[in-house]
């Protein structure tokens, strides 16, 4: 596989499982048929978000309208469950979206820097690249601080502060083309979950001591990610990466005819 760009979740699929990780991310491209009903519902209720962080939908109306124009409808009624399953996710994500829409994430003493900002950038000394988009960016001047904002749908989980994230470093690693911009001393990621019902949120402090001690071997992790070429094997039967990989394979060999041999999938566990 010939890549030089990689995301913060492709790094954590290569470190958990390296075989399907390949098998995951081989196929160029991602076509909206492959694509499952969750995933099109998070890319609509991203899209949502942004557009509230934005100042252009903040009252029911305006909410009914945008999804009115814009609710993949289409690309739903073909995914397993029919009508019915388009429906909930409907419910779900308009809920979702006015919960949201009535109490934004706006820390006392912030300001808006940047909605839905891709930062890539080339790591040191390599051919590699790494790119991630920050949901929302939010600037503190009398603190000097950044805070990165990034949205779940699932429940957030814990990390231990001492251990940062394969994630958590390539995101610190980009931050800092963003300097320039906001001279920042203090940066901080925050995790927001939404949903229906109440949002919750999880932030840590982003240390730079951490990076410099873990970042060594994210920069072999990457490297790594561009030579590999062959599908590795593993000795465990039972892997809860392989064994998510193979029930989405299967589902997607029955629910749509094969176009091609290249037709791509991802991966989740």
């Amino acid at each position: 596989m010939d890549r030089t760009l990689f995301s913060p979740s492709m790094l954590e699929a290569f470190r958990a499982c390296k075989r399907a990780y390949l098998l995951a991310y081989s196929g160029e491209g991602v076509s909206s048929r492959a694509a499952g009903a969750s995933a099109i519902c998070k890319r609509f209720i991203l899209r949502g978000l942004c557009q509230i962080n934005k100042g252009l939908v903040s009252t029911p109306s305006q909410l009914q309208k945008f999804m009115g124009q814009h609710w993949p409808i289409e690309q739903l009624h073909d995914q397993p469950g029919g009508k019915d399953s388009a429906t909930r996710a409907f419910l779900y994500a308009y809920k979702t979206l006015l919960q949201y829409s009535a109490t934004p994430y706006r820390p006392q003493g912030s300001q808006i820097g940047a909605v839905a900002l891709k930062v890539r950038s080339r790591v040191p000394n390599s051919k590699v690249y790494i790119e991630d988009v920050f949901d929302l960016v939010l600037w503190h001047p009398e603190e000097k601080k950044l805070e990165l904002v990034l949205f779940h749908l699932k429940p957030l989980r814990g990390q231990a502060a001492e251990w940062p994230s394969p994630s958590t470093l390539v995101r610190q690693h980009l931050a800092e083309r963003l300097k320039v911009r906001w001279p920042f001393e203090k940066l901080v990621l925050t995790m927001i979950k939404v949903g229906p019902g109440e949002m919750r949120e999880s932030s840590a402090t982003l240390e730079e001591s951490l990076y410099r001690l873990h970042w060594p071997e994210i920069v072999k992790s990457l490297e790594e990610m561009q030579d590999l070429t062959e599908v590795p094997g593993h000795d465990d039967a039972h892997c809860q990466y392989c064994q998510a990989l193979e029930g989405q394979l299967l589902r997607q060999a029955r629910s749509n005819p094969p176009a091609s041999a290249d037709s791509p999938v991802s991966m989740s566990a």
